[in-house]
């Protein structure tokens, strides 16, 4: 599925294949297929700690939310890009 198709209530999680660990609030992962490294700081840590179990967009919205002091509207335009960004580089897959 491209990111193109992914909508607001599409449900999502972390690529089972991505190795991460949490250092000091920050997470750094790796990609046994890929041989690449990546790290994920502030909210997006946050994020990732949701991707754990199947989550749509309007989900992690609503948690980052409750959680930060933010615009709904600006968080949802945010979270969209971040997550279709981790999917391009396959830190997270749609649920089938």
């Amino acid at each position: 599925m491209s990111s193109s198709t992914i909508s607001s209530t599409t449900l999502l999680k972390r690529n089972p294949d991505m190795v991460a660990a949490n250092i000091d609030g920050d997470v750094v992962m790796m990609g046994v297929d890929q041989g690449q490294y990546y790290g994920i700081t502030g909210v997006g840590s946050r994020v990732w700690e949701l991707l754990e179990n199947p989550v749509s967009i309007d989900g992690i919205t609503e948690v980052i939310c409750q959680e930060y002091e933010t615009d709904p509207a600006t968080c949802r335009e945010d979270m969209s890009k971040f997550v279709n960004d981790l999917i391009k580089i396959d830190l997270i897959e749609v649920v089938e």
